[in-house]
């Protein structure tokens, strides 16, 4: 059992997530590493070379180019 010393250790954990690529809509296409509600490096699409940046909330940037 992992006992956490403060909510600080919550925030610091990394989190990974596999999402579709809006680009080729290839499933599970970007693997995306995210802490504090924020992307860490750079996620790639692994078929089409779909990018999302660093230090961006992938959700929110997703909508974002979505309506571009």
């Amino acid at each position: 059992m992992i006992a956490f010393a403060d909510c600080q250790d919550i925030r610091k954990m990394t989190v990974i997530k596999d999402i579709d690529c809006p680009r080729c809509g290839a499933k599970d296409g970007i693997e995306v590493f995210e802490r504090d509600g924020q992307t860490i490096g750079d996620s790639v699409c692994a078929q089409c070379g779909f990018t999302i940046p660093e230090g961006v909330a992938p959700e929110l940037y997703l909508k974002e180019i979505e309506h571009k």
